[in-house]
């Protein structure tokens, strides 16, 4: 039953299909309808069976499960159809009454219909047979949920994107993925070579629309330079002289955004939202597509001299090369260095980028990116000066924060080095550049055992710093609410002088106009949350969400906003075909 209902998947599949894709699909169609109807079998019906082995009570409820299953599929079916997401508890909450009666309707109908083939079944079963068609069904369904993931871990691994754009068209699907850096490499410099081939006639973006609309950009390029530095898990309140004495120096110098918010509380969440001006829902889309940012394809086409430094490798967890950098030649998946210390690779990813100053040619302008990890890590070099020693019998975040600042401290004397070297080079008054952080760090703070990096939604993980130097533009504090969507539109419409209104490729704002955010969709690696300045509320993978206030604490009787949470819907599904 649900498979015939999943058709309908296929179906909008079809659209952006590959040729070459359509042996995969028929594969993982069968491995996935499958095991998701296993599953909630598996979790429901048998443990009652086991425990109360009771045929008039067995029956009914297998016969409701399956009912209620084929019922929320092709509810969710008609949503996707609609909106392009799945359901959710959160999106179920928000359904009109006339869509919950014909809910009711086809719950009535898949009851009989299961009903009928619940008691075909159990006369089939009462009648002794030899063949052996289950244990070849069996086999054959197994094979198809191995051959599946094994497929998809190998697409995934070789940028291979006929197979890895399916994803986004399965209710609930879980993959393995593959990590082989030279493979990765290897396949990914001849996916470039080819220009990222994705099958007879297909558009890059099959499965996106985006952006919504063909960029009207100025017809001279740009001749500013950009710089952006980004320190790992630094959060606001630690732009102090005492921590950060040279970025909060030259944050005197340029504007600083004092209610900057990231789009995630970790790592790829965060630099999805600085590129994209996106919510990092959308990060598996563009990375199954291997789609780049507007804002580095522009960056490309006008000719801009490209120097990336990166601390920890681009194909860990961020995924910076299937996605932010997908289209770079010749990209560094790794920083090398024989110790493999976190501040070791800082400190050489400091030294190249010095020395790719050197070597560039002034006729042509840079982006420049330099992605520090040592923060996140706690790591610095022995001997390094202790900012805040722990006290004697301090406990482990205690420590943890001691070493988290003296951490900053030093990754604070490599950007020192970098922003005095490119005021040596007189490089201050024709460069763009950019400080911040791709999420904040906590140390339970809030006395709710939230600790590290996503592992909540809380201001000391999202409320990260944002300086902004930009020739000619005053300095000074920036009180309204600003985020990490704001970054592409500013760049686009201010530096390349695109026409294009943000919500074409954003959702973001311009930094230097006067409006602010009123919510915003921060997201993780398996989660996501509606963030409001009084309230946060978070959705769970399993589709459980809670809301909790503005000290991060659980409201225990929350009111829903529908259309504050109906408009994040509809902004976390727009770039969808």
């Amino acid at each position: 039953m649900l498979a015939v209902i999943g058709l309908r998947y296929l179906w909008l599949y079809a659209g952006a299909a590959f040729s070459g894709a359509w042996p995969y699909v028929a594969v993982a169609y069968v491995a996935h309808w499958t095991a998701l109807a296993w599953l909630s079998f598996l979790l429901a019906l048998v443990p009652v069976t086991l425990l109360l082995p009771w045929p008039r009570l067995v029956l009914p409820l297998a016969v409701s499960i399956g009912a209620v299953g084929s019922s929320l599929t092709l509810l969710d079916s008609l949503v996707f159809a609609e909106n392009r997401y799945h359901l959710s508890l959160l999106a179920l909450s928000l359904l009109a009454p006339q869509t919950w009666a014909f809910a009711a309707l086809y719950l009535l109908v898949f009851l009989a219909i299961e009903a009928m083939a619940a008691l075909w079944l159990w006369r089939r079963s009462a009648q002794p047979s030899k063949r052996r068609v289950g244990r070849y069904l069996a086999l054959g369904i197994g094979a198809c949920f191995l051959a599946s993931h094994l497929v998809y871990a190998w697409a995934q691994a070789r940028y291979y994107v006929p197979v890895t754009s399916f994803t986004h068209y399965l209710p609930l699907d879980l993959r393995l993925t593959l990590r082989a850096a030279r493979l990765q490499r290897m396949e990914r410099e001849q996916a470039l070579a080819e220009g990222l081939p994705l099958g007879p006639g297909r558009a890059p973006d099959a499965g996106l629309r985006y952006p919504l609309a063909s960029l009207r950009c100025g017809a001279s390029p740009p001749t500013l330079n950009v710089l952006l530095l980004v320190v790992d898990a630094m959060r606001a309140d630690m732009l102090t002289p005492e921590t950060a004495p040279n970025l909060a120096a030259f944050a005197q110098r340029a504007m600083r955004f004092e209610q900057h918010w990231s789009g995630g509380n970790s790592s790829r969440a965060g630099m999805f939202s600085l590129f994209y001006g996106l919510p990092a829902t959308y990060w598996p889309a563009f990375a199954g597509v291997v789609r780049p940012p507007v804002l580095m394809d522009l960056f490309q086409q006008s000719g801009y001299q490209l120097g990336l430094f990166v601390s920890a490798g681009m194909d860990q967890a961020v995924g910076l090369e299937r996605t932010v950098f997908a289209r770079v030649p010749n990209l560094r998946l790794r920083t090398l260095e024989p110790s493999r210390r976190t501040y070791a690779k800082d400190r050489v990813v400091t030294d190249e980028w010095l020395a790719w100053l050197d070597r560039w040619d002034a006729s042509r302008p840079f982006f420049g990116f330099l992605y520090w990890d040592s923060a996140q890590a706690k790591s610095f070099p022995e001997g390094y000066p202790r900012q805040v020693p722990a006290p004697p019998g301090a406990g482990k975040q205690q420590r943890n924060r001691a070493h988290y600042l003296t951490a900053l401290h030093y990754v604070d004397s490599l950007a020192g080095r970098v922003l005095a070297d490119l005021e040596r080079r007189g490089r201050r008054d024709d460069t763009v550049v950019i400080v911040t952080s791709d999420h904040g760090m906590e140390f339970e703070e809030n006395g709710q055992g939230f600790s590290g990096h996503g592992t909540s939604y809380s201001a000391y993980q999202l409320h990260t710093p944002f300086v902004l130097a930009w020739p000619g533009r005053p300095a000074g504090p920036i009180r309204r609410r600003t985020s990490h969507f704001d970054v592409t539109p500013t760049l686009l419409s201010r530096l390349f002088g695109c026409a294009n209104p943000p919500s074409d490729y954003s959702s973001g704002r311009d930094l230097l106009g006067d409006a602010q955010w009123d919510w915003l969709v921060a997201g993780s690696y398996h989660d996501h949350a509606l963030i409001e300045p009084d309230r946060v509320t978070v959705i769970y993978r399993s589709s459980y969400y809670e809301i909790r206030d503005r000290d991060y604490r659980l409201v225990t009787r929350p009111q829903r906003r529908g259309d504050v949470l109906r408009a994040a819907l509809r902004e976390m599904s727009r770039f969808y075909r």
